[in-house]
């Protein structure tokens, strides 16, 4: 069986190496790779799905909200946030799924600490929309800041707290999160959003989505800060379980993932 990881940019993503890990240490016969898809070719997925063979594939930035029209059956708790990141190609039925709810939240509470917080999200796309969701839950008093009141309309919740950029005002927050690619190239995301951070204290946590690079300018503002790849391991087992019915490692993902690092250095 194969099975594939589809975004845009793609070259940065270390899923392939916490999914072959998985499939060597279980002796699962199947192969993971890293596809780009953009924007304008993914109308064109289950031609690539059946290009590629794949009995499954895992979605990030920009698809996870517009991969949604191209399945034939979505969870509930991804529909009702309104994203996907997991698809499983059953019968020739595409079901979609998010992993990256219970995965973020399990990695954030291993960073941080459990309880009750003030959280600011940074973006509105699809990962924002599972990170909203998890600390929704969770009892969390959340705002969500935004580029565009359009990016809003898919958070259909009472609960919902949404600002753009230039409607911000500051406040007091417990923790940051920054949900949005901006540092993938090094860029600055409050730059970016042309927002004074001096409501950023020493003792608030940040979190970047982020994996790679494992430090981010996001990051640098923050005494108490984590990156994604807690997160990414998290969901990429949780992903791994769907599609295979077994239960991967986090230790045999760790040593991969700590090999495959320390090669590259």
């Amino acid at each position: 069986m194969n099975y594939a990881v589809i975004g845009y940019p793609i070259k940065h993503t270390l899923s392939p190496v916490i999914h072959d890990a998985n499939f060597k240490a279980l002796n699962v016969e199947s192969d993971y790779m890293a596809l780009e898809v953009t924007p304008e070719e993914l109308g064109d997925i289950k031609a690539l799905v059946n290009e590629y063979n794949l009995s499954g594939f895992n979605v990030t930035v920009p698809h996870k909200e517009k991969i949604m029209k191209h399945l034939d059956w979505i969870a509930p708790a991804a529909e009702k946030i309104g994203a996907v990141n997991t698809v499983h190609v059953k019968d020739g039925r595409y079901c979609g799924y998010n992993t990256d709810i219970t995965g973020y939240m399990k990695a954030f509470n291993d960073a941080f600490g459990t309880g009750c917080r003030r959280v600011l999200i940074l973006g509105a796309g699809g990962a924002a929309k599972a990170v909203y969701r998890a600390h929704a839950d969770n009892g969390d008093e959340v705002t969500v800041i935004a580029r565009r009141r359009e990016s809003f309309e898919s958070f259909k919740t009472a609960d919902f707290n949404g600002v753009l950029n230039t409607e911000f005002t500051g406040g007091s927050y417990d923790a940051v999160i920054n949900a949005t690619p901006l540092g993938l190239k090094g860029e600055d995301v409050f730059e970016a959003f042309q927002l004074d951070t001096s409501f950023i204290t020493d003792d608030t946590a940040g979190m970047d989505l982020i994996y790679n690079p494992a430090v981010t300018p996001f990051m640098n503002y923050f005494n108490n800060n984590a990156n994604g790849l807690g997160m990414l391991v998290n969901q990429a087992l949780d992903a791994f379980e769907i599609w295979t019915g077994k239960q991967g490692s986090n230790k045999t993902v760790q040593t991969a993932l700590q090999q495959y690092m320390e090669e590259r250095k």
